[in-house]
């Protein structure tokens, strides 16, 4: 009698901790490359970049797919500090983007998927597309409420569950829509939390200042209400350091760092222009 071929386990949803992410304007971006010469070499190590998150992780149960621009990664919700360390790994990636001059959208979620080498589908990936496309809009990666619970549920064994939502939070902040976001803007966030060189951040603000130039005079009104959202947030980065009194330690050690952030442009006629251009127009639909 011949061998039957064996039965194939039957495939089920797991519990997983799931990111979404891409590019913020791709298709611009890759339009961008036929007008400049380095600009595809600079778009594929973004991509490169992108395509690494997570890599160091110590957790088996991790899987990452890129595809394009667009990278999931999911953990199962049993990885102890899963939420830490992915949201870690997003706070790296998103800062490290923005320093090469490209902006992330995306969500953290948590909910049934399935996340093999060729497949990534469920109601979980459904969710984060959705919080993506129609709930972020502006250049952030949000965070569902559901992840801080699990954070504080599957923690480091030595930290109380209020310990562990401290850690986690340190990364992001409040939007006024109530939602959180991982924060790439704040020295706080940047610097103090992510661990990026302070002495790089003045430059990183000004790649940010750069990119808010432009955003603010697109053309098309949609890019444009897209970068009137970044720009309070570079303000205030802009203006926390202008407060520093001129007797602080900070400004006496760091005075290079201080008078180059003070100086950076605050974009008031832009922004006026901007949104006088926004009222005009008829309101865009979506993201």
């Amino acid at each position: 009698m011949a061998n039957l071929p064996r039965a194939r386990p039957i495939p089920k949803y797991e519990r997983r901790l799931l990111l979404f992410i891409d590019f913020l304007g791709f298709k611009e971006v890759v339009a961008s490359t036929e007008r400049d010469p380095d600009g595809l070499q600079r778009l594929l190590a973004a991509m490169d970049d992108i395509g690494t998150l997570g890599e160091a992780s110590i957790f088996k149960s991790q899987r990452v797919t890129q595809f394009s621009d667009s990278v999931v990664m999911s953990y199962r919700v049993t990885e102890r500090s899963g939420v830490f360390w992915m949201i870690n790994a997003i706070a790296l990636t998103v800062i490290s983007l923005a320093e090469r001059g490209f902006l992330l959208r995306g969500a953290v979620t948590v909910g049934d998927l399935y996340h093999n080498s060729r497949h990534i589908v469920g109601p979980a990936m459904v969710k984060a597309y959705e919080m993506e496309s129609k709930v972020a809009c502006h250049p952030r990666v949000i965070v569902d409420p559901a992840v801080i619970r699990l954070a504080r549920k599957r923690r480091n064994e030595d930290h109380t569950p209020n310990e562990e939502e401290a850690f986690v939070r340190d990364f992001m902040a409040e939007d006024a829509d109530g939602h959180l976001f991982i924060d790439y803007i704040s020295w706080n966030a940047v610097v103090a939390v992510a661990g990026a060189d302070d002495y790089g951040y003045p430059d990183y603000l000004g790649t940010l200042s750069g990119l808010l130039r432009n955003g603010l005079a697109h053309e098309d009104v949609r890019v444009v209400a897209k970068f009137l959202w970044l720009l309070p947030r570079y303000m205030d980065a802009v203006e926390r350091f202008a407060a520093i009194p001129e007797d602080a330690p900070y400004r006496l050690e760091n005075p290079e760092n201080c008078g180059f952030i003070e100086s950076l442009p605050r974009f008031e006629d832009l922004a006026v222009a901007a949104r006088a251009r926004i009222s005009e127009a008829s309101k865009g639909k979506g993201c």
